[in-house]
C-alpha cells in the first residue's frame, strides 16, 4: 500500500488475518469458515481503507488527455471530455482497456467490474443533436 505508513499496514494485516465467521439462516448454521478478504460489516475504518483501496484507479485517469475520475466507497465516476461523442468513448474504452487502467486494476484487485451497472452520460452544448450522432455503442469485453 504506497503512501500508507508501514506500521498503519502491520496493524491491518493482523486485524484482518484469521478472521472466521459462521452463516445462519433458518435452522441452518454452517460451520466456521475464513474470511479471505474484505472488512468487517459497519468497520468504521472502511471509508478510510476504501479511499486507500481505490486510489489506483483514481489515479489512472489522465488530466492530460481530459480524464478526471472521482470515487466513494465502491463508486467511481471517469469523466472524460472531447469534441465528439466517438472520441469520448474512444477515451473511455482507452482508460479501461490501456496498462494501469481501469481492467488492469480489476484483476490486480480481485475486484470485478459488473459492467451492467455501467451508467454512460453524455452532454453535448449543441442545443439539438442528430439522431444516431452518438457514435458507435461504447462496447467492454
Amino acid at each position: 500500500m504506497r503512501g500508507v505508513p508501514v506500521e498503519y499496514v502491520q496493524w491491518l494485516r493482523i486485524k484482518l488475518t484469521g478472521r472466521r465467521t459462521t452463516l445462519k439462516f433458518d435452522d441452518f448454521a454452517s460451520d466456521p469458515f475464513l474470511i479471505e478478504r474484505g472488512i468487517d460489516q459497519g468497520c468504521p475504518l472502511s471509508v478510510i481503507l476504501y479511499t486507500f483501496y481505490n486510489a489506483a484507479l483514481l489515479e489512472a485517469a489522465d488530466p492530460k488527455k481530459g480524464e478526471t475520475a472521482e470515487g466513494s466507497m465502491d463508486d467511481v465516476a471517469v469523466l472524460v471530455t472531447g469534441w465528439t461523442f466517438s472520441a469520448v468513448h474512444a477515451q473511455l474504452r482507452d482508460f479501461m482497456t490501456r496498462p494501469g487502467g481501469g481492467e488492469d486494476w480489476s484483476l490486480s484487485h480481485r475486484s470485478p467490474f459488473s459492467v451492467d451497472k455501467f451508467g454512460l452520460v453524455n452532454f453535448s452544448r449543441k442545443l439539438s443533436i442528430k439522431k444516431g450522432r452518438l457514435g458507435p455503442a461504447l462496447q467492454l469485453n
